[in-house]
């Protein structure tokens, strides 16, 4: 019972980042062995979002979409309440065949990566959800829609 405890206690939001709050976040998603879509979304503190299309998503190539920058504050800011400087660099995977979630946070001017994010703490997987949702992603894992906001940048290099 004392072990679950302490394990829920490390689980929950900390404390603001120290540093300064996120200006920027970027989270990709792997393959799987199977058919898993594999993008990134970029978040930049003045309202852009870049959604990169990968593999086995309907989108492929750059996209980009101006959200606002009180938008962007408040996704940012879903991120600065949790210390992402305190996160591990690597989390250990615990299943092969599970899509990565990866992260890369800016605050301040440090840059932190993080991989595995999957297996990290709890708050990372809601926060990739929140992130997913800025692409329309489906609760069911499928690939991402883009609605109409979008704009090409890049094609598909593969």
């Amino acid at each position: 019972m004392l072990m679950i405890m302490v394990l829920t206690a490390c689980a929950g939001p900390k404390n603001a980042t120290s540093n300064s709050d996120v200006s920027y976040m970027k989270m990709w998603r792997t393959t799987c062995f199977g058919k898993c879509p594999s993008y990134s979304v970029e978040v930049y503190e003045n309202g852009l979002v870049r959604y990169t299309g990968m593999r086995f998503v309907q989108d492929s190539g750059i996209y980009e979409k101006n959200i606002g920058a009180a938008k962007a504050a408040e996704v940012l800011g879903s991120f600065t309440k949790y210390r992402v400087d305190t996160l591990q660099k690597e989390y250990k995977s615990l299943i092969a065949d599970v899509p990565g979630i990866n992260f890369t946070f800016t605050y301040g001017k440090t840059t932190k990566d993080v991989k595995n994010a999957h297996f990290g703490p709890m708050f990372l997987k809601a926060l990739a959800t929140e992130v997913d949702e800025l692409v329309n992603r489906p609760a069911n894992g499928e690939a991402p829609v883009l609605d109409g906001g979008w704009k090409k940048k890049v094609e598909s290099r593969e």
